[in-house]
């Protein structure tokens, strides 16, 4: 069993153009989001998935220069370029990791990889309902069952959400969703970088944490951050 964890991004951004390479103290935010991704436990092989669209050739060449390797596939469809990475790679399984998630929890990651490596279901997830707010969000997708999904997807929406279908078609998989910890208040928290305020809130947020290549925020330590970020803006 080859689990990889792909990260999806792509630089075309209409609220934010360049998004994965506009630094955040002093790291790119792919780049930070790369090194959360190193820290998952139970991977066999990391890779970005970016489209082969000419102004993803940065992203290319940033991945080079982070020594990850990459997989280029079409710009909307992106269950389709999820699955092209998993068959060039040989991956039974993947991590979904967007690449707008600065700030994700490798632990959280590596706690649904093992649950998936401990029963027989498509999909691991904290989505379906939602359980983690935006930008802390895990899920673990079972190639076969992402294979069997896309001959079904008509939808463009669908293509472009890659874990759309599964949920909107729960009857024909399995779905693990996982709770969050009742001890951590969770509401209104948004991690995601999508807009300036959310570069704004990272910024706040990675300048008041030691988080680089070799350590990185717990996700109390992030979540408490986030909520005094939001007390003094």
């Amino acid at each position: 069993m080859r689990v990889g964890a792909i990260i999806f991004s792509r630089m075309t951004s209409e609220r934010l153009p360049g998004k994965p390479l506009i630094e955040i103290a002093g790291r790119a935010l792919l780049g930070r989001v790369i090194d959360r991704t190193r820290h998952i436990n139970g991977i066999d092989k990391i890779v970005i998935a970016t489209s082969v669209d000419s102004e993803d050739d940065e992203i290319d060449l940033f991945a080079k220069e982070e020594d990850i390797d990459v997989y280029r596939g079409s710009l909307e469809d992106v269950a389709g370029r999820a699955m092209e990475t998993c068959n060039f790679f040989n991956l039974d399984a993947f991590a979904r990791i967007c690449g707008d998630r600065p700030f994700f929890d490798p632990e959280l990651i590596s706690s649904l990889i093992m649950t998936y490596n401990n029963i027989d279901v498509d999909v691991v997830t904290t989505t379906f309902p939602r359980t983690y707010p935006p930008g802390l969000t895990g899920e673990i997708i079972n190639a076969n069952a992402l294979r069997f999904a896309i001959t079904s997807m008509t939808d463009i929406e669908d293509k472009e959400h890659l874990t759309n279908y599964f949920y909107s078609h729960s009857s024909e998989f399995s779905i693990k969703n996982i709770s969050a910890p009742v001890d951590i208040d969770y509401s209104d928290i948004n991690l995601c970088v999508d807009n300036n305020k959310d570069l704004l809130r990272a910024e706040w947020i990675a300048s008041h944490v030691n988080d680089n290549a070799q350590t990185y925020a717990k996700m109390s330590d992030v979540i408490s951050l986030a909520r005094s970020w939001q007390k003094s803006s």
